[in-house]
């Protein structure tokens, strides 16, 4: 009998602690809604970001492709066994 009124209070407790916080959430969004309706709102001029040109590499740095051919000696892949890699 002890046992079932002890879980019997708990569960009251707990249920008015839910409607507690519920109360005060709402309270909450009522003086946020009030609030905000009040609150003075300043029209500033809309802030114009600045582009900046985009970021270009040196080309000099960066050899073409068909210079890249001309520079690779390509007599070591003739003793190359592609078996190996299989």
């Amino acid at each position: 009998m002890l046992v079932k009124n002890f879980f019997g209070i708990l569960i009251l407790l707990f249920n008015m602690i839910g409607l507690g916080y519920f109360l005060y959430l709402g309270a909450l969004a009522m003086l946020e809604k009030i609030s905000s309706s009040k609150k003075i709102t300043e029209e500033t001029a809309p802030i114009v970001k600045q582009k900046r040109p985009p970021l270009v590499l040196k080309d000099s740095i960066i050899p073409d492709q068909d210079d890249l051919l001309k520079d690779m000696d390509l007599s070591d892949l003739d003793n190359l066994n592609l078996d190996d890699f299989e």
